[in-house]
């Protein structure tokens, strides 16, 4: 049967639910029944495209996390661990998404950043400094950070 314009978009259903369904036989009843499938697929992959790290979100976030680090203080009243400072200023580029990143501490103030989403390791030295000259407990005492970073795990 050839679309005919005299058809309505939307009739009901002869499958005994009673709701309306797009009407094959109008040009635009059919037209819709082809493009809403292609539109749903399109948000659905840029839904997960958006919520994914790539390399190069990651390499940005962690080059822009250094810059905003090196030189800065870290106050353990805000961020008890260096590896959650690190994270956060991470997540707060906006380089990629709001989560996802790893932050993982080796020895010698080390920490390796990764993402399950890429393959791409950073690791980052932060070598601190007291901002108190003799604090109650050295673990809450505000620290001056210096911090660098090279491509590749620790």
């Amino acid at each position: 049967m050839e679309p005919s314009s005299d058809e309505p978009v939307f009739v009901r259903s002869k499958w005994g639910t009673g709701r309306y369904v797009y009407n094959h036989r109008s040009p635009v009843g059919l037209a819709l029944i082809v493009i809403t499938p292609l539109l749903a697929f399109g948000a659905i992959f840029a839904v997960e495209a958006g919520s994914t790290w790539s390399d190069g979100e990651l390499r940005d976030g962690v080059q822009e996390a250094n810059r905003r680090l090196d030189g800065g203080v870290h106050d353990p009243y805000v961020h008890f661990s260096i590896d959650a400072h690190i994270r956060d200023a991470i997540e707060e580029t906006g380089a990629g998404p709001d989560l996802g990143v790893d932050v993982s501490k080796y020895s010698d103030g080390r920490y390796e950043i990764s993402t399950d989403d890429t393959t791409a390791k950073f690791c980052m030295t932060v070598r601190t400094t007291s901002l108190e000259a003799d604090p109650v407990s050295p673990v809450y005492a505000k620290q001056l950070l210096d911090t660098s970073v090279t491509e590749g795990p620790c």
